[in-house]
């Protein structure tokens, strides 16, 4: 008899439950590194990546995103500090 093993998934994150998040301060060093990924390519962001640096670009912008993950999974707090700056600064 075989036996079926079953893994747990993380849902499919939904992009305006992950910017509401995100705009939440309370939340910095929570955000899944997966998910911030998932939002900003979902809203339009191009990625590149060069070593563990995952820099994100978006046409019209002036701007650079440079996002790293932690060994734990996590984006790093003043990561998402900078992002969040960004997203409020050009209403995004």
């Amino acid at each position: 008899m075989r036996k079926i093993l079953r893994h747990w998934c993380h849902p499919m994150p939904n992009a305006s439950k992950i910017r509401t998040a995100l705009l939440n301060p309370a939340k910095d060093y929570s955000h899944r590194f997966g998910d911030v990924v998932f939002f900003l390519e979902s809203t339009g962001w191009k990625k590149r990546i060069t070593g563990s640096h995952h820099i994100f670009t978006r046409t019209g912008l002036a701007v650079l995103l440079n996002l790293q993950p932690e060994k734990n999974g996590r984006a790093k707090a003043y990561q998402i500090r900078q992002m969040r700056a960004v997203l409020t600064t050009h209403n995004l």
